[in-house]
């Protein structure tokens, strides 16, 4: 999401301790009912977020579909 500009981030609550795996200030910690994190699309296009796991990794993709 911070890699396309036009992404605005309206809700982010970073982690309460350091997280190795990202830079501080960029980790966004989630927790039902409590932490979210949130995004509004001010592009001219559709995207559609595709989530991936292994036992290791996880994976966020965010592909335009087409404009509105």
């Amino acid at each position: 999401v911070l890699q396309v500009p036009e992404l605005e981030v309206i809700e982010r609550h970073q982690h309460s301790g350091h997280v190795p795996y990202i830079q501080e200030g960029k980790d966004a910690a989630v927790a039902y009912g409590a932490y979210d994190f949130k995004f509004k699309n001010n592009t001219s296009n559709v995207i559609k977020i595709v989530m991936e796991n292994t036992a290791n990794s996880i994976t966020a993709k965010l592909i335009k579909i087409e404009e509105i």
